[in-house]
């Protein structure tokens, strides 16, 4: 279960890093604003969130590890 948890939060720190459609900037594409911290697995800033893409990360995230 603990790879499962660091894949997951690998892929969300990912998605940020790649500059998704998942997790964004709140004010426009003021990426400099916002900081991905991945020892913590913190992303520290104003985000706007996609819930839903989000959920659909963890789910395919988890699918492929099993």
């Amino acid at each position: 279960m603990n790879d499962i948890r660091k894949a997951c939060v690998r892929a969300v720190l990912d998605e940020f890093d790649d500059h998704g459609d998942v997790i964004r900037p709140a004010a426009g594409e003021e990426w400099d604003g916002v900081d991905a911290y991945r020892p913590l697995g913190h992303i520290v800033g104003y985000i706007d969130l996609d819930v839903a893409g989000l959920v659909d990360l963890i789910i395919d995230t988890i699918n492929k590890e099993l």
